[in-house]
This record gives C-alpha cells, sequence and structure tokens, in this order.
C-alpha cells in the first residue's frame, strides 16, 4: 500500500489532538454535548489539512483541500496538494479519483459503513457513544480534547481523538491511530454549517477515457 491511498482512505476514519491538561471534566457531559451538536448540523463545509503518517514505511506526508458533507451519508473530499484526489461518497457507491493516474475506483458505500464507526458518526448515521468508551477528556486553550476507544475491537482503528472548541462544541479536527501504528491527523478551518449543498456535489460522473475499476460488482 502506498502513502498517498492510504492517507486518503485514513480521511473516513477522522483525525487529531493537542497534549491533555490534568483539568478534570465531566466526560460524558462534553461528549454528548458534541454529539448534540453535530446532530443539529445538516450539512458542513470546511478547509482541511491533513498530516498522515504510515509506519511501515516510515513516512510522513501533508495534504490540503475541501470538504462537504451533506447528512445522511453524502460526502465530497477534494484534495488539492500534493496529488489531486478525489473521494465522494451518497447513499449508492463512494468514488475514489486520482486524475494523475486517470483512475477511478468505485465500491459499494455500505461496505465502508458497516467496519467504520467513525466515518458513521461524520455521516451523520452513527453515535459516539454506542461506537465508543470515553477514555478521557482534558482541555487546552479553549479546545476540548476526547480519546475515545472503540467497542468493536475487531475493527483496526485502535483510538480516536476529536477536538472540539470549549465555546459551541463544534468539531475542529481529530486524529486516528489504527492497530498497525499508522495514524492520520486532520484540523479544519473556515467551517460552515448548514449551508445549502447542491445534491450535484455528491455525484459521480467517470470522466472519458478514464479507467473505472468498479469492486461494487464484487463486494
Amino acid at each position: 500500500m502506498n502513502l498517498k491511498n492510504c492517507s486518503l482512505l485514513s480521511i473516513l476514519i477522522l483525525l487529531w489532538a493537542f497534549p491533555p491538561s490534568a483539568i478534570a471534566l465531566d466526560a460524558t457531559a462534553i461528549v454528548n454535548a458534541i454529539q448534540k451538536q453535530y446532530d443539529a448540523t445538516d450539512t458542513f463545509e470546511a478547509r482541511f489539512v491533513q498530516k498522515s503518517y504510515l509506519k511501515i514505511l516510515d513516512q510522513s506526508q501533508q495534504a490540503h483541500g475541501t470538504v462537504s458533507i451533506k447528512k445522511p451519508g453524502k460526502m465530497k473530499w477534494d484534495y488539492k496538494a500534493p496529488d489531486p484526489q478525489i473521494l465522494v461518497s451518497n447513499d449508492q457507491a463512494l468514488w475514489l479519483y486520482l486524475p494523475d493516474e486517470q483512475q477511478v475506483t468505485k465500491m459499494k458505500v455500505q461496505s465502508i459503513y458497516s467496519s467504520n464507526t467513525p466515518a458513521l458518526f461524520m455521516a451523520g448515521r452513527g453515535k459516539l457513544t454506542q461506537s465508543f468508551t470515553i477514555k478521557k477528556v482534558t482541555e487546552k486553550d479553549g479546545i476540548y480534547i476526547v480519546e475515545l476507544i472503540p467497542r468493536d475491537k475487531a475493527q483496526n482503528l485502535a483510538k480516536m481523538v476529536l477536538l472540539a472548541d470549549k465555546n459551541n462544541f463544534q468539531i475542529i479536527g481529530s486524529r486516528v491511530y489504527d492497530n498497525l501504528g499508522n495514524k492520520t491527523e486532520m484540523i479544519f478551518s473556515d467551517i460552515r454549517n448548514n449551508l445549502a449543498l447542491d445534491e450535484a456535489t455528491f455525484q459521480f460522473e467517470v470522466p472519458k477515457g478514464v479507467e473505472l475499476i468498479d469492486l461494487s460488482l464484487t463486494e
């Protein structure tokens, strides 16, 4: 697996953290408030910066782009650099488009959500306290740092950390650790909630001359 593809898929399982403080907090109340704030968010748009580390290659990579989410289940991640990449998902399918390679991979979206609880949460299909146990919640510089452990031990996910604004419980970033020692961090900026998003944003047409690898037929 190369670093580029690993980091792109990693965005389905959210990303980022700061060093914890020693402040005692009501962890359950804070997690519930983050969930409530996200439940009230029908659409989400932002810029992002992603940092990925692949242990087997001992390599790190930074990428940036924009994201659009419309609940339930619609997402578009548009990577601008270092390599252009587009990931689009809706109720039917997920497409991964690599323009430089002239290749599109299509897969069933159910296969992503059925094995990926962070993706369920981002898509508005899951609840944090149903999928995770709360290990610790701390606060630093006006940011809540929420450390979560997946209840399903069969997953490759070892730990997820959410960052939320202390003033309004808005998620501003995350970090994900898997069982192989890989990690992916992400910070959101220029966040815009509950704006009208065109349904065409979450549709994908394979460009002419681009190879289609359709895994949805074999899953």
